[in-house]
């Protein structure tokens, strides 16, 4: 059996990469799909201090801060992500796909390739963005980081254009 995984970050460009891997995926006899969402560390939320805001924005002087809220909406959005991927690898095995989703957290380049060798992938299936130069400067490539660390082929679909 031969694994391929595709990572799928819930963008526009999602659609066209797990289409593209179910392709590939058909025409490899008894090969397995795993389908890779990779949730950032980083909290959806920021938690300030509310003195930090009171010069701004006086009203929010006597709004505490609130940890809680911030776990809790980072859980939700956990949660999202989760159904989301279920969806896509429920979506894949009614076209006859042998795909399992699995969520992992935290940096996404260097998890996408150190599962990708865990799982011995032939390949990985990623979308780029293309947010432009300064985008790619500023904040680098997730794609073009898991080239780099891949010891496996990586396939880029291309953004979806508008």
């Amino acid at each position: 059996m031969k694994n391929l995984l595709v990572a799928v970050d819930f963008s526009k460009t999602t659609d066209a990469v797990v289409e593209q891997s179910a392709k590939l995926a058909k025409a490899i006899p008894d090969s397995k799909l795993w389908v890779v969402h990779v949730a950032s560390d980083e909290s959806p939320v920021m938690i300030y201090e509310t003195s930090q805001f009171t010069g701004y924005a006086p009203e929010l002087s006597s709004m505490p801060g609130d940890v809680q809220l911030a776990r809790d909406l980072s859980a939700e959005e956990i949660k999202r992500e989760h159904r989301e991927l279920l969806n896509i690898s429920t979506g894949l095995r009614a076209q006859g796909i042998n795909a399992q989703a699995m969520l992992l957290k935290g940096d996404a380049s260097k998890l996408i390739a150190q599962k990708a060798t865990e799982l011995e992938a032939e390949i990985i299936i990623l979308g780029s963005h293309g947010h432009g130069l300064l985008h790619k400067a500023l904040l680098g490539s997730i794609s073009e980081s898991v080239m780099r660390q891949a010891d496996c082929n990586v396939m880029i679909v291309p953004a979806v254009k508008n």
